[in-house]
């Protein structure tokens, strides 16, 4: 919301000093875009900023945001059509989240892209999502308490989910690299309506302490050939991102003896060292972490102690991360890791020569090595082992 306000006043600095003229455009903040195989159309719903004066907002309970549907054959036809109920031009250049169909995705991906990316108004910056389902589509109509604007919501969500590691956040710019390069694979996060729809579109939603119906961050999806096979579980994400070398910090929960310990990762680094002769890829995991909850009456008193849980960390991570690539390389057999552009990069001639059979031959015998040295450099929590054994006694 910040940035739509900064936006308006730098309109008004730079020469909008009408009213009219600054209330003539309809500000876009989100458009999610569907394709209705049985009419042969696309489905978009656009979401705008009411550019009332906000005492006016409020004192007549107008909304903050409007949205607005269209169908059309062709993508460019369906957003044009918008002006037969709302007679301003949409101002796409704060767009902040484009929503997409998993038939999107999976047919009609080219359209799509070509028409973002022509677009001079649109931000390649703008967050990428997927809608498992034709409801999830339409969650940028909920009213939201904490932001004025359902698309800044659920914007912040994912942003701060990211920081956390349970996603990594997608750019058109993202997607349109995934897209294109012929030797990754697409990986979009999710959002689904939680809740009643029809509820969550009340004033009321907003009035009481706990939502009707809300949207939040779903599993990350990822894909083969544009066909969705998988969504990945929060944990999985965070080791698919570790392999990848996105995920700088987050925390890891693992059983200990009899009881628990939660690890905080930080500075983590992440480094592929490509074998394309011997089909290996060699992960090289470096960071550090401390035991942010240790629910166990085996205190980390002593330095040995430490020692005992710092290796126990290390295989923990070591033995995850290879349990989740032989998964999704043994079940799925789509290399959404990108070790495909890793060898590629490494060695492009020898690549292109040997790079006809990925999917057959190479990738399903790739042999991947994990190496993790992530140092513990505190010991757990007194006050949490106090509890424990307390109530264990």
């Amino acid at each position: 919301m910040k940035k739509i306000k900064y936006l308006l006043l730098i309109v008004l600095l730079t020469g909008c000093t009408n009213y009219k003229e600054l209330n003539s455009i309809a500000i876009t903040t989100a458009i999610s875009v569907d394709y209705d195989n049985i009419n042969n159309e696309y489905n978009t719903l656009v979401q705008v900023v009411n550019t009332l004066p906000k005492q006016d907002i409020s004192s007549s309970n107008e909304p903050n945001f409007l949205n607005f549907y269209s169908n059309a054959s062709s993508l460019t036809e369906t957003i044009n059509k918008i002006v037969l109920e709302s007679p301003k031009k949409l101002y796409t250049n704060q767009t902040q989240l484009l929503i997409l169909s998993e038939e999107i995705i999976k047919n009609h991906l080219d359209e799509v892209l070509d028409y973002f990316i022509r677009n001079p108004d649109i931000r390649g910056e703008m967050k990428v999502v997927l809608a498992p389902n034709k409801e999830d589509l339409k969650g940028i109509t909920i009213q939201t308490l904490l932001d004025s604007l359902s698309s800044s919501n659920i914007v912040s969500s994912m942003e701060e989910s990211e920081k956390e590691g349970y996603i990594m956040c997608t750019t058109l710019n993202d997607l349109l690299d995934m897209y294109l390069n012929p030797y990754k694979e697409i990986v979009l996060p999710t959002i689904y309506v939680e809740g009643n729809l029809n509820e969550a579109n009340k004033e009321e939603n907003i009035t009481s302490t706990i939502y009707k119906g809300t949207v939040k961050v779903g599993n990350t999806a990822i894909f083969k050939d544009n066909n969705i096979i998988k969504y990945l579980s929060f944990d999985e994400e965070k080791y698919l991102n570790i392999i990848k070398g996105k995920l700088k910090m987050t925390s890891l929960k693992y059983n200990y003896k009899d009881g628990y310990i939660v690890f905080d990762l930080y500075n983590i680094k992440s480094k592929i060292i490509p074998d394309i002769k011997n089909n290996k890829v060699t992960l090289s995991i470096e960071g550090k972490a401390k035991s942010y909850e240790t629910i166990t009456n085996n205190a980390i008193e002593s330095t040995d102690k430490v020692k005992v849980i710092q290796n126990f960390l290390n295989k923990e991570i070591k033995n995850n991360i290879t349990n989740i690539f032989n998964d999704i390389k043994d079940n799925y057999n789509t290399d959404v890791f990108n070790f495909r552009d890793s060898f590629y990069k490494s060695n492009p001639t020898y690549f292109k020569k040997n790079d006809n059979n990925w999917y057959e031959e190479v990738f399903p015998n790739l042999e991947l090595i994990v190496e993790s040295d992530i140092h513990l450099y505190e010991k757990g929590k007194i006050k949490e082992e106090i509890k424990y054994v307390k109530e264990n006694r």
